[in-house]
């Protein structure tokens, strides 16, 4: 297959450092399906933990399974070709088991996209062939699994760690009986937090697990070659939040509060930089303000990290834990990107919904940042919240705007605000879960006078599609009915929901209308305290008249407590368990910082680029060869400055798709190369990239782009007659509106049985080898097969850098 047809290569290639790959007869295979894009997939942290926990068990085979680019689902469509995994290109329909992984509501076409794709039977009531896999879910949206209760045959509510491992068990004794389907099904519903849609409705209890601290977590997460969205190691440092925000569904089905000790969150972070070659760490909390000795976790990595290019960032804090102590610690390695959350921009909204902080909160930690050198943040609001007025609505571009004032005042210029406003959505399991979404026109209204606000500003504002949430309420409210409608917009052609450049909110309507269920009146629709809800054979562990006390004290205007200052008897009994609250402490007094030499020397490599790695941009190599660099502990020197990066340069850039015998980089070390450094790194260079040699260069060596100007390539053909050599000489070339004489950059073109040389050099502009193939035979770059040989530079004559 020629990946060089699909966007983003790198997205299908696989042999990305620290992926597993398991051979054996009697394995269980197991699909980790994730209904969104690779780079989407490959950030979530949930993926990570279940991949290594499940492959740490000798008889499972877990392997990715992400859900495909439009133009690759086009290709394997038309060529009748099943949706395969990554590591070993199995079939979706030749596993054992597939689990799909429920973030996001609008991702559920992309569930029956992926089954479709994979050749399974989309409903779990055409499933009962032992042949097909069993299809599970998990994540946040199986609090309420209705709406996906025709399609999965089994869904797990809550922490997946140690119940993962029960279903495979369960499933392997199974997979020995010659019993039926259904047997297995009844089986899995006797598991805690399981729920079987063809047992039927019965109480289930969400799973969750009491010691984060011993909890398997990944030190060797798979490293991607192409750019992810959260590309860096990612640690979860505590679950579950304290803050009791009324709006917030994950405050809810997330809890108890658990944390990780410092201890164990620095082995982590130690061992994940020295198996993967990330330059960023991620600490990942619901509140990373509420976890203790945040300011000394953070003392203790800088240090351990010192000079090593390596940066420390946070998720979204509150505003009312933002200290300047805390910014001078992470600004030490790189000031990364900030996120504060008001909600809501007037005080009485935010005691509304729970929100405690007050506006002087929010305006001192954003003077605190801008005093400290940062000049982009994000703000983000809520809009249709309850008991929402008007004014609250006008109060988000005041407060915007006042944001701006307190910027320019600290750094006298103005800074990138960027705020993005989202509809809220009542979702279960909340205390506000009674109420309905506003209506549509009202939605549309509010952010129409936001954007219309900010047009004319520097704010660079983001609103969310308010259609997109309309379904996003009444899959997350909705019962089995809701089911038929995604069915029918998904078999109408509807893809990538969660994607705004593919939803498409017509076939929403023409399936509402050919199903005669009104996913509107889902998403509006009140509910009486006394009412069944669809959702309520959950159980959470969190009481409804907790539910209920909470949304009475909003429409009080009342606050309640922080979980860690005062108990609100949510139902968990949690502060009863000192495994939860259990002080934590930290030591630095272990850590030694690594001496680097004082000399420095430039080191040119050679290396090869072939294979699967043709597919690799400049980027993507760049980025494959500095982790590679750090995970053979090279010496390398770090840039100083604001965004401190390995002294790497490497040489002219190769196209995609385009292999190579001897590519180069010059790379800065601290003391005398050695050669070990090529086994080093060989060691951990996947297949098709390997280093062919190295040596030591002058320190003011012109650089490798400018020295470098004659480039020797071999081109297959089918058929040499394809080419009269001749007319190569008045052959010319279209670049930018200009038209250019091919000879200007060619100086050699010899032909060898199926195969042509030619040598190209730069001249007043750089020679571009796709331009000169399209020119000499028809054809774009991806049609051929290219392979650069080397490259030269002038010194009296041509030699080899």
């Amino acid at each position: 297959m020629n990946l060089l047809y699909f966007e983003k290569p790198a997205r299908y290639i696989n042999q990305e450092i620290n992926s597993v790959i398991k051979q054996g007869r009697n394995l269980i295979r197991f699909a980790l399906c994730f209904p969104d894009i690779y780079e989407i997939g490959m950030s979530h942290l949930g993926l990570r933990i279940l991949y290594h926990i499940l492959n740490s068990l000798p008889d499972v085979a877990a392997e990715r399974v992400f859900c495909p680019w439009i133009d690759f689902e086009d290709y394997l469509r038309r060529n009748n070709i099943p949706l395969i995994s990554l590591e070993t290109k199995t079939p979706l329909n030749k596993f054992d088991i597939a689990g799909f992984s429920l973030q996001y509501e609008l991702s559920y076409t992309a569930v029956l996209n992926m089954l479709s794709l994979g050749m399974i039977p989309l409903k779990w009531s055409d499933r009962f062939d032992r042949n097909y896999p069993l299809i599970i879910a998990g994540g946040p949206c199986t609090v309420n699994p209705l709406p996906m209760s025709q399609f999965i045959d089994a869904f797990l509510i809550g922490e997946g760690e140690e119940a993962v491992i029960e279903v495979v068990s369960v499933y392997k004794k199974w997979k020995q009986s010659n019993s039926k389907k259904e047997e297995l099904l009844e089986a899995i519903s006797w598991i805690e937090g399981f729920y079987v849609p063809f047992i039927g409705k019965k109480k289930v209890k969400r799973r969750f697990i009491t010691d984060l601290e011993n909890t398997p977590f990944p030190v060797a997460p798979i490293v991607p070659y192409s750019r992810i969205v959260h590309d860096r190691i990612s640690i979860e440092v505590s679950r579950g939040c304290p803050s009791g925000c009324r709006f917030c569904q994950a405050g809810i089905i997330y809890r108890p509060l658990r944390f990780r000790s410092p201890e164990k969150v620095f082995s982590i972070a130690r061992e994940s930089i020295k198996n993967t070659g990330y330059e960023e760490i991620s600490l990942l909390s619901f509140s990373i303000g509420h976890y203790p000795h945040l300011v000394e976790l953070i003392e203790l990595l800088n240090k351990f990290f010192e000079g090593r290019g390596i940066a420390v960032s946070l998720p979204s804090i509150r505003a009312d834990r933002l200290t300047k102590e805390l910014l001078q610690k992470i600004k030490l390695a790189r000031k990364t990107g900030f996120t504060i959350a008001p909600e809501a921009a007037t005080e009485r909204l935010r005691r509304i919904i729970n929100k405690n902080i007050t506006d002087d909160d929010i305006e001192r930690a954003c003077a605190v940042l801008f005093e400290e050198g940062w000049q982009n943040i994000k703000l983000y609001f809520m809009i249709g919240l309850p008991m929402e007025k008007d004014e609250d609505i006008e109060e988000i571009v005041k407060f915007t705007r006042k944001i701006i004032k307190i910027a320019k005042s600290y750094t006298n210029k103005f800074v990138e605000i960027n705020v993005t406003v989202s509809p809220f959505i009542p979702k279960p399991h909340t205390p506000f879960q009674w109420l309905g979404q506003i209506d549509f026109e009202s939605m549309k209204r509010k952010l129409n006078f936001i954007r219309e606000n900010f047009n004319k500003s520097r704010i660079h504002y983001k609103g969310h599609n308010p259609r997109m949430s309309v379904i996003e309420s009444a899959l997350s409210r909705g019962d089995e009915k809701t089911g038929e409608v995604l069915y029918r917009a998904w078999s109408m052609g509807e893809r990538l929901s969660a994607w705004s450049d593919f939803f498409n909110f017509n076939l929403w309507l023409k399936a509402m209308d050919e199903t005669g269920i009104d996913l509107f009146l889902y998403a509006k629709n009140n509910y009486s305290f006394d009412e069944e809800l669809p959702w309520d054979f959950i159980n959470t562990g969190i009481k409804k008249d907790f539910l209920l006390r909470e949304f009475q004290k909003a429409m009080n205007i009342e606050q309640s407590a922080d979980c860690t200052v005062k108990c609100e008897v949510c139902g968990l009994n949690c502060k009863a368990d000192e495994k939860y609250m259990k002080d934590l402490f930290i030591s630095l007094s272990e850590i030694q910082n690594i001496e680097e030499d004082e000399k420095v020397t430039t080191v040119r490599f050679s290396y090869t680029k072939k294979g699967l790695m043709k597919y690799l941009s400049q980027l993507e190599v760049y980025s494959l060869l500095t982790r590679a660099l750090r995970i053979a502990e090279i010496p390398f020197v770090v840039s100083k400055g604001f965004h401190p990066k390995p002294e790497i340069s490497l040489g002219p850039s190769l196209p995609v798709g385009v292999e190579s015998e001897r590519e180069y980089f010059d790379l800065k070390i601290h003391g005398d190369f050695k050669k070990d450094y090529i086994e080093k790194l060989n060691g951990v260079l996947p297949e098709g990239m390997k280093i062919t040699d190295a040596k030591e260069v002058p320190q003011h060596i012109p650089s490798l782009n400018s020295f470098i100007q004659r480039y020797k390539y071999i081109i297959k053909l089918e058929e040499i007659s394809q080419v009269d050599k001749n007319m190569i000489e008045n052959m010319k070339i279209q670049r930018n509106g200009k038209t250019l004489p091919l000879k200007e950059f060619i100086e050699e073109v010899s032909f060898h049985d199926k195969e042509i040389c030619i040598i190209v050099r730069d001249g007043a502009q750089k020679a571009r080898i796709s331009e000169i193939v399209e020119a000499i035979f028809g054809k774009q770059l991806k049609e051929l097969e290219i392979k650069r040989i080397q490259m030269y530079g002038f010194e009296g004559q041509w030699v080899e850098p």
